[in-house]
């Protein structure tokens, strides 16, 4: 049965002299799987035991803990509303409704037929629906409140990989066979699309534009209200990251090891930095002027976000979900543990 837990087993290590590492606030041991997300002065995140977790940012305690009894994958997703929920989905298919605030079920969806349908990446909330992407190349949506399917759109042959982005109405999902899809939130027919050369990551959101990179190296810009496109750059490797956006400036991972940074407007690149370090799968941090990113070899690096100039670098083992940043403090996960470094 699952169950609510609140656990205090996790190991908490304050910043000392036995930290390889300046600036680290804090240490918790979790086999972290999934992206870390802030909300608020907490962070959450699974782990490959089912456990969903929040943890305080500034101390690392834990708030609350919930075992939904499947390996955690994915971003999870917050929803405001009179019961403040956040919605975690299982490597199987199964999803996970909590209360935001004390942790306790509000509703789990255990699909009885192709469980072993594993969900991909993460998740977009919209229009009162939660929707996931399936390996049975399918989207789902369903209701926020009930957990009930309302609407499934069946993608192409080759698979549905990566999240959809939600955004005024409009649901923007990337395929593996390249193909960009349009869709009615409300109802999931397809009103517009466009492609790219590469299986397309999951789209980013950001001042009525959304962007979205590709496996053929493309990044591109597509204004929202009348599908206009505004700009497709080729970074000429592959992007294996989501696009990061912040303060006029874009940040993409690739298979190779760069991070490369263009121009919000027009798409030109600024610069690019190659770690030598295994491919840059987690998706890069734009904050506070600086880039961080965390190849998958290991080791964080800290770069200037005008320049490129490498700034500092973390030793630590390799990193394959994406991390998060507030209030000048890094998060990320590695070697089995959460890792708080202050920039």
């Amino acid at each position: 049965m699952k169950k609510l837990i609140f656990v205090f087993a996790l190991i908490i290590s304050f910043a000392s002299s036995a930290f390889a590492f300046q600036g680290v606030k804090w240490q918790i041991d979790a086999q972290v799987t999934s992206n870390i997300i802030i909300y608020e002065n907490n962070l959450f995140f699974g782990d490959a035991i089912g456990n969903c977790y929040a943890v305080n940012k500034n101390s690392g305690s834990v708030v609350w803990s919930y075992n939904a009894g499947g390996t955690i994958v994915g971003t999870p997703a917050v929803l405001e509303d009179k019961e403040s929920k956040i919605l975690f989905v299982e490597s199987d298919g199964g999803i996970t409704c909590l209360n935001l605030d004390d942790g306790s079920l509000i509703w789990n969806y255990e699909p009885r037929e192709n469980r072993n349908e594993a969900i991909n990446d993460g998740s977009a909330v919209g229009d009162g629906l939660f929707f996931i992407t399936k390996d049975d190349s399918r989207l789902y949506a369903l209701d926020v409140n009930t957990g009930q399917r309302v609407w499934t759109y069946k993608g192409g042959e080759q698979g549905l990989r990566t999240s959809a982005a939600y955004s005024d109405g409009l649901i923007f999902l990337g395929e593996y066979n390249g193909i960009f899809n349009i869709l009615d939130a409300k109802t999931g027919e397809r009103v517009n699309g466009g492609g790219a050369g590469g299986a397309i990551n999951t789209p980013v959101i950001n001042n009525g534009n959304v962007y979205f990179s590709s496996w053929d190296g493309s990044v591109q810009a597509v204004k929202i209200k009348s599908v206009i496109p505004l700009w497709s750059t080729n970074v000429k490797d592959p992007v294996v990251t989501a696009p990061a956006i912040s303060n006029g400036l874009i940040a993409v991972g690739t298979g190779r090891g760069l991070v490369v940074v263009l121009d919000e407007k027009d798409g030109s690149i600024l610069w690019n930095f190659e770690s030598d370090n295994g491919s840059v799968s987690a998706k890069p941090v734009i904050a506070s002027g600086k880039v961080f990113i965390c190849p998958e070899g290991g080791n964080v690096y800290e770069l200037n976000a005008k320049t490129g100039r490498l700034q500092d670098t973390f030793e630590t083992g390799g990193i394959n979900t994406n991390p998060a940043y507030a209030d000048g403090v890094l998060y990320f996960a590695s070697d089995g543990k959460i890792t708080a470094i202050s920039d």
